[in-house]
């Protein structure tokens, strides 16, 4: 199985830098021979804090904008909406990088023999070279049992280094003995009319903890090292935000959190400390194995495997190992110590201001980020987001009240750690309140591949309490027909023409969008068979019953062909956009699929005619289109989008890439899903009888292999293996009681004797808790 990046050279760029983390704490680590920089993050370090967010909201002005909307007079509901819907301050602050560890060798001359790299499988990071006939080793991890950083450099021969820790702005270094480096202070944050008033937030810190064989010197701010044949450097981090109020909370001792942890490491030689990393990780990693029957080019450096694809070639062992690095990033930016869900650049950060703000955009991007999670087997992972979405619910109730007199929870856009729901940026793009509801899937996803009732109990009010507000937000045209007024295809334009002069004018404001009805669908459709499974609340899923038969069926486009993305024909200003939301019907969810010919063909022209004009420029949207093609049971072309995404939108060390030059992890998790997609499905039949369906986009390039551990709808996992396109054995763990339907790969012989009944080319079996059945073929 691929799971290695390396390097033999160093480029001296954070997108070349190798990530680390345990959830709560990131690492990048350089690898720099002269000066090795690790850059730190914590999950929860922001600027800003909790704050009442303002606007002009009443029942009379949102009843005006849809009025006008209705009336097509779409630039006049967009100034009325900016003047009562849009927040103030109308954005979110940001994600931080919490500082740098520096580690300043003594030593000149030439390097030789470098070597970086990156263990998926271990989560250990390692650099080695040479210099002066001195061989030098360092590796690093973060460790989730003592939720710390923990790096060590050793050499043949004595070396000399200097020890610190550094961040640009808001902090202070010290040196509080031979051994203890410390790092405190708040962060700060100024007036912007976009962000609101500055002020001072966050309370961090960090305390190293150094270990050598050297003589060691302080001086103010760092730590000398002299003669030593090895360092290691413990670093903890820390903030006083509190995760359950979504907010600062001053009664945290962040420094005592530091020195508990320090204290934990008494007794525990760095050898325990690593060996304890290895098992925990383990747990995690591999519960996935992926294996191809295709040429290894790991001794090729990976920057060099990925110019290589660039350049035209293909690579399939590359993607095994993208695939791979999709799962390890996820884990180790929302799995182990984590309290908050993977942001838009999981949880690794270079900046004070990036781009987006590294914040949580839920018009698709973190949703994205959780696609993998669970077919992937990283289901726990969820646990983070469920939190998340619990918080939110309970700030969105204030925010459906005020700005939309509903009752339930609201959330647009883009939100924060701080709880902020309203309508922020633009309300163009910004006024989005069916990201609530979708922001309720991957909830429900959780409970649909695990099967785990109790869970199910835990999320339904937060479900059903979306479902009322989206009961609520609906209005009805004369017609009957319910419809949501103001509406919006995320961020994209269409031209329509304005009635009161005649002019040709560009809006995305509208009432109806497509992708409001298909995540309406999804939504109450889950509810309403959650109404079922639990014995709740029959009148309510009677009442969503009856909103599904009267909603719109999709339309197709009378001049293109393609599933029209808004209430009327328009035509689209950007026809080669990067969001496709009106195929959410297709992928994420279940709406469009091989039962309705003609729309899932309109749904393959739709996609044709992005990509005609230029679509899937960034890495996210490419990545959405590879799991659109493997719903479409394309696996080549899947794959050449997969390509694709190597080819335009992936840097050094493999992160994803959003024009121009920004890191977002949507990409990357995105791609994985769609790997996954490639492999297995399970989204057919309808809810409680799903049928899992084994290789049903496999590529003619991945012709033989094998796979342990992916999961399906319905409690099952699945380990099979193929050759030339063929199952070879498959292996089902049941781990509830349930009913298993398998559809097998086209012009595959079912063998006899295998305990499954076979219906219309549906092999059916009832399975026990915890029952294991193989099939060889």
């Amino acid at each position: 199985m691929s799971t290695k990046l390396f390097y033999n050279r160093f480029i001296d760029d954070w997108m070349a830098a190798l990530p680390l983390g345990n959830g709560r704490i990131g690492a990048m680590i350089y690898g720099n021979p002269d000066r090795e920089v690790i850059e730190i993050n914590e999950e929860s370090l922001w600027s800003g804090r909790q704050i009442k967010e303002e606007n002009h909201a009443t029942p009379e002005a949102l009843a005006e904008i849809r009025r006008l909307i209705s009336e097509e007079r779409l630039e006049e509901a967009k100034i009325l909406s900016r003047e009562t819907f849009l927040a103030s301050p109308p954005r979110v602050r940001f994600f931080e990088s919490f500082g740098e560890i520096f580690v300043q060798f003594k030593e000149e001359g030439e390097t030789s023999d470098y070597r970086k790299e990156l263990e998926l499988k271990d989560a250990v990071a390692s650099v080695q070279w040479k210099r002066n006939g001195k061989a030098f080793s360092g590796e690093a991890f973060v460790s989730e049992a003592f939720d710390l950083f923990a790096y060590k450099v050793s050499c043949d021969a004595p070396f000399s280094c200097n020890v610190t820790m550094k961040r640009k702005q808001d902090a202070y270094t010290a040196v509080l003995s031979e051994d203890t480096v410390i790092m405190n202070d708040r962060v700060t944050y100024f007036n912007e009319d976009f962000y609101g008033a500055g002020g001072e937030g966050m309370s961090f810190g960090a305390r190293l903890k150094i270990e050598t064989d050297g003589e060691r010197k302080m001086s103010h701010d760092s730590i000398s090292v002299e003669n030593a044949t090895y360092l290691i450097v413990y670093g903890a981090f820390a903030t006083n935000y509190n995760v359950n109020i979504f907010d600062i909370d001053e009664s945290i001792d962040y420094r005592k959190s530091l020195t508990d942890c320090m204290e934990k490491l008494q007794g525990h030689s760095y050898e325990e400390v690593k060996a304890r990393h290895l098992e925990d990780h383990k747990k995690w990693f591999s519960k996935v194995q992926l294996e191809l029957d295709v040429p290894d080019y790991s001794d090729i450096p990976t920057d060099e495997r990925l110019q290589a694809v660039k350049e035209g070639k293909t690579d399939p062992d590359l993607c095994v190992l993208y695939y791979n690095y999709g799962r390890y990033l996820l884990i180790e930016s929302s799995g182990k110590n984590s309290t908050l869900p993977a942001n838009l650049q999981g949880i690794w950060c270079h900046d004070f201001r990036p781009a987006w703000g590294a914040d949580y955009h839920t018009n698709i991007n973190v949703q994205m980020n959780y696609w993998h999670a669970e077919n992937g087997n990283c289901s726990a992972t969820v646990d983070s987001l469920t939190h998340f979405v619990k918080m939110l619910s309970k700030f969105g109730r204030q925010t459906a009240k005020e700005l939309f007199d509903s009752d339930g929870w609201a959330v647009n856009h883009t939100t924060d750690v701080f709880g902020r729901t309203g309508v922020h940026d633009f309300v163009g793009c910004g006024f989005f309140p069916m990201a609530g509801p979708w922001m309720c899937l991957p909830l429900w996803e959780h409970y649909e591949y695990t099967g785990d009732v109790e869970y199910l109990k835990e999320i339904y009010p937060i479900l059903k309490d979306s479902c009322t507000f989206v009961c609520d937000y609906l209005t009805e045209t004369k017609d009957g027909t319910p419809i949501t007024s103001p509406s919006n295809s995320p961020e994209n334009f269409f031209y329509y023409t304005d009635p009161s002069d005649g002019i040709k004018k560009k809006s995305q404001m509208t009432q109806g969008a497509t992708f409001d009805y298909e995540i309406i669908y999804a939504l109450f459709t889950r509810v309403k068979y959650a109404c079922e499974l639990l014995q709740e609340d029959p009148a309510f899923a009677k009442k969503l019953d009856g909103i599904l038969k009267r909603m719109p069926p999709l339309r197709i486009s009378q001049r293109y062909g393609t599933i029209c993305e808004w209430i009327q024909d328009y035509e689209e200003a950007e026809p080669g956009h990067r969001h496709i939301s009106h195929l959410f019907g297709l992928y994420p969810s279940d709406q469009i699929n091989e039962a309705d010919p003609e729309i899932y063909q309109a749904a393959k022209n739709t996609i044709a005619r992005r990509l005609s004009q230029g679509g899937g420029q960034t890495g996210w949207s490419r990545a959405w289109i590879v799991n659109y093609y493997a719903r479409f049971k394309e696996g080549n072309e899947a794959l050449y989008h997969l390509y694709q995404l190597f080819a335009t939108n992936t840097d050094t060390n493999l992160f994803d890439l959003h024009p121009p030059h920004v890191f977002q992890i949507d990409g990357n998790f995105g791609a994985t899903a769609g790997v996954n997609e490639m492999l297995i499905q399970s989204h057919l039949g309808g809810i409680g009888q799903r049928i899992v369906e084994l290789l049903p986009a496999l590529p003619d390039e991945w012709k033989t292999g094998s796979v342990k551990g992916l999961r399906a709808r319905g409690g099952f996992t699945f380990d099979f293996a193929w050759k030339d396109g063929k199952l070879t054995e498959v292996t089902v763990l049941a781990e509830k009681e349930n009913d298993l339907r398998l559809k097998l790969p086209q012009r595959q012989k079912i063998p006899s004797h295998t305990g499954f009944a076979v219906e219309d080319s549906i092999l059916t079996r009832k399975f026990k808790p915890n029952e294991s059945v193989t099939i060889t073929f």
